[in-house]
């Protein structure tokens, strides 16, 4: 399965948390036949001509066999202590290296397992109808990631500060954003109690 795609996006998925309120790795948690992580590398590739950027730090002893064979680009941020803005800072530089070129990044978070390709390709659907535009998810409460961040922003995401992610840049940018609903799946998993209802609800036993 696979969706169309008409402007070159970057993928990156932010999986360089230590899971502090979790208690163990939750990029390592199972979810269906696979882990946070792998489902959430599976979704990204189900998205044509997308590359897809996997930053990890904390664990990466632990999480990197797992992930190593999927054909993605693995980033290791040495600084994940500092906060999601130097996974994306780390991210940026390494797209600027790239001998690609891309006119935007999606980013999203590895915890957010019912966001899945449909909507992340709906992200996309959005930006390829409106390029200069910033397309993120509305989390009802807050409007965040996943979210498409057009290359005129970049140089923006260079500059954050260690503890900002890209939700700095979508508040920062408002009027020049536009929403796709979550639908009430923008659910993070950051406690044994959330992963645990949130695996009831979705794999029954």
């Amino acid at each position: 399965m696979s969706f169309l795609l008409e402007s070159k996006i970057a993928h990156v998925i932010l999986a360089a948390g230590s899971s502090s309120r979790m208690g163990e790795p939750k990029q390592l948690l199972a979810w269906g036949e696979t882990t946070l992580i792998g489902h959430a590398i599976q979704q990204g590739m189900m998205l044509e001509n997308v590359k897809t950027y996997v930053v990890l730090g904390a664990y990466y002893d632990q999480i990197y066999p797992t992930v190593k064979e999927f054909p993605i680009s693995i980033l290791k941020n040495e600084n994940w202590q500092l906060g999601m803005g130097s996974s994306i800072r780390l991210v940026i530089e390494a797209l600027e290296r790239d001998i690609l070129t891309y006119s935007a990044i999606l980013i999203s978070l590895v915890d957010q397992p019912l966001l899945d390709a449909k909507h992340l390709n709906r992200l996309i659907i959005e930006f390829n109808q409106n390029p200069n535009m910033i397309i993120a998810t509305d989390l009802n409460e807050i409007i965040g990631v996943p979210a498409i961040i057009t290359k005129q922003y970049f140089k923006e995401l260079l500059q954050l500060k260690e503890d900002f992610g890209a939700r700095y840049i979508i508040k920062k940018h408002i009027n020049n954003v536009q929403t796709i609903s979550a639908r009430g799946k923008g659910y993070d998993v950051d406690t044994q109690e959330e992963y645990n209802t949130l695996l009831k609800s979705n794999f029954p036993s």
